[in-house]
């Protein structure tokens, strides 16, 4: 009885511990996913005047913002090859009205 007590309370900690540690894995990740885009030579160099905003959750990346020419529209795709953690990815982009002179 008391060695069925025991294993049973060793199986609730060890599956709380589980539990717990999954959504943090889940946040690393899309920090890791994040950071890297925003570290990236496309982000730095061709999206530096541009307003984008990246958010990850559970792998998926969610760009949106502003950008300063339709061609960086297809830069994004980029960045985010180089995440093996990367699920999918999605888009918001509005085209940045340029003044007439």
């Amino acid at each position: 009885m008391k060695k069925a007590l025991y294993c049973l309370t060793l199986i609730v900690i060890m599956a709380s511990l589980f539990i717990i540690n999954v959504p943090l894995f889940a946040s690393e990740m899309d920090d890791r996913i994040e950071s890297s885009a925003k570290q990236s030579y496309v982000f730095k160099t061709y999206f530096r005047g541009d307003d984008i905003k990246v958010q990850s959750t559970d792998g998926v990346v969610t760009l949106t913002g502003t950008v300063s020419d339709e061609s960086h529209k297809s830069l994004h795709r980029r960045p985010l090859r180089a995440c093996p953690e990367l699920k999918a990815w999605t888009t918001s982009w509005k085209l940045k009205a340029k003044s007439k002179r």
